[in-house]
Parts: C-alpha cells; sequence; structure tokens
C-alpha cells in the first residue's frame, strides 16, 4: 500500500504503524490458545459503498494466516469491515472475542506501535499483509483539515515483474 500525504493537520493526525508478525509473535508466547484461535477461526468481512464507484467487496480469512510450515505471513484486521456475522459455534464466540481483545490489546501497545506525523509531500509505502496502520484522533473543521490518497499493489503483478527484472539482469539483457 502506498499513502500520500496532501494536507495534515496542525494538532493531531499522527500516523501510527505496528508490526503485525512481531505482535503475533508476542501473542504466541503470551498466549498459545489465543495465537490458536485467531489462526483458525474465519471472519467474514464485507466493504459496501461508492466511494469512486459502486463496489461490494466481501471475503472471508482467519485473522492471522499461516503458511504450510506455521509461519505468520498475513494479518486480516480491519474493525471497519469485520462483519456483523459471524458464523460460529455460539461457545467459541466468547473465546474469539477475548483472543481478538488481547491481539488489538498488544497492538495498541506503546512498545508495539510506531507514531509519526506525515507531512504534505511524504508517501510511505507498507506491506498491509505485515503492517497494521492508523492514526490518532484530529479536529476537523468546516475545511479539509487532513487529505492522504491511498493505492495498493497486486502483490501477483509486483512478484511476477520482479521475476522478469531478475532474470533480465542475471541474462544481461
Amino acid at each position: 500500500q502506498l499513502l500520500h500525504c496532501i494536507k495534515q493537520t496542525v494538532t493531531g493526525g499522527d500516523s501510527e504503524i505496528v508490526d503485525g508478525f512481531n505482535v503475533c509473535q508476542k501473542l504466541k508466547e503470551k498466549n498459545p490458545r489465543a495465537f490458536q484461535i485467531l489462526s483458525s477461526t474465519f471472519v467474514d468481512f464485507t466493504d459496501i459503498g461508492v466511494d469512486y464507484c459502486d463496489f461490494s467487496v466481501q471475503s472471508k480469512h482467519k485473522i492471522i494466516e499461516l503458511d504450510d510450515k506455521g509461519q505468520v505471513v498475513r494479518i486480516n484486521f480491519n474493525n471497519a469491515t469485520r462483519d456483523t456475522i459471524f458464523d460460529v459455534p455460539v461457545e467459541r464466540v466468547q473465546p474469539f472475542y477475548a483472543a481478538l481483545k488481547e491481539f488489538v490489546d498488544l497492538m495498541n501497545s506503546k512498545e508495539n506501535k510506531f507514531t509519526f506525523k506525515m507531512n504534505p509531500g511524504d508517501v510511505i509505502t507498507f506491506d498491509n499483509w505485515r503492517l497494521l496502520h492508523g492514526r490518532r484522533s484530529y479536529e476537523a473543521g468546516t475545511e479539509i483539515t487532513r487529505h492522504l490518497e491511498g493505492a495498493y499493489a497486486d502483490w501477483d503483478v509486483v512478484m511476477s515483474r520482479l521475476r522478469i527484472l531478475r532474470q533480465r539482469v542475471e541474462n544481461g539483457n
């Protein structure tokens, strides 16, 4: 993901970045059961709107995705798009939310969060499968006081291009 700061507030609006893989490791060490719950329970995500075009995106993911060796490969966390439907047996609901709360508390702890202020013209890029991002509050007035533009790169396209470029370098083209 790329974020470009067009306009920034005078006070507040600081950006926050968290290394989700690091938080997963800490959760696994502190509470292996919570880690197991978040890496085995599917959660529905829904995003419907008309911002730039009509869209209705739905998906189902585990909060913590592991590869076949048990290594964390992706974090799926967005409270704004986590659906109200939670299709699990009732006895798994409270343990899930307890595990999620512990994960969120670790994300929000000062030791796991990098905070900085973007200035107009700044662009940041990061792997949003690993890094979680947000911002601190700010007071909005009648004018636009903070404006960031975002863009996404499709990993399949990025990796394809890297393979082609690597081949060209290796072949001297």
